[in-house]
């Protein structure tokens, strides 16, 4: 039976708990500045279509961010294990810069996604869009942060 330090594994834990936290505040904050700005643009059906253009990108990214989420709780599960050789370490650390490669891949493509929506005045669509994929970025992080702690916890409980 291998013993495991579930050191490191707690505190990304608990990090990722405040992120999660902060991230739904943000949620929320944006939420609340769309509606008004639908609302003040007269339109305030154009909101809750963003919001379930949102959910439904969060819907078709599920499953590639569960599995994400999967892989990297379980490197962060094998490299606490104690007593792992330089050779394991190091194909663990390339395990993680590959997991944290696609983390900056998804979030540099809903950076430069919103960047490229042209302004609000030009087209009142463009509002929707903008606010879809702004809630459908905060719902896939929060995804994440969420599936990563639920699998590390699982892990943890099935080595106890």
């Amino acid at each position: 039976m291998a013993l495991y330090d579930f050191t490191r594994l707690k505190r990304l834990m608990i990090i990722y708990r405040v992120v999660q936290v902060a991230l739904l505040g943000l949620l929320l904050f944006m939420a609340f500045n769309f509606q008004k700005l639908f609302a003040l643009m007269g339109h305030p059906a154009l909101f809750t279509r963003s919001v379930l253009a949102g959910i439904a990108s969060q819907m078709v990214m599920f499953y590639p961010t569960w599995l994400l989420a999967k892989r990297d709780a379980t490197v962060e599960f094998d490299s606490s294990q104690t007593g792992l050789t330089g050779e394991q370490l190091l194909l663990l650390r390339r395990k993680r810069l590959v997991g944290d490669l696609w983390k900056l891949c998804v979030m540099g493509f809903f950076i430069v996604f919103i960047l490229m929506v042209p302004d609000v005045r030009k087209a009142r669509a463009l509002s929707t869009v903008l606010a879809a994929s702004y809630f459908a970025f905060l719902l896939v992080s929060l995804t994440y942060f969420q599936s990563f702690n639920y699998l590390s916890k699982r892990k943890q409980a099935e080595a106890a």
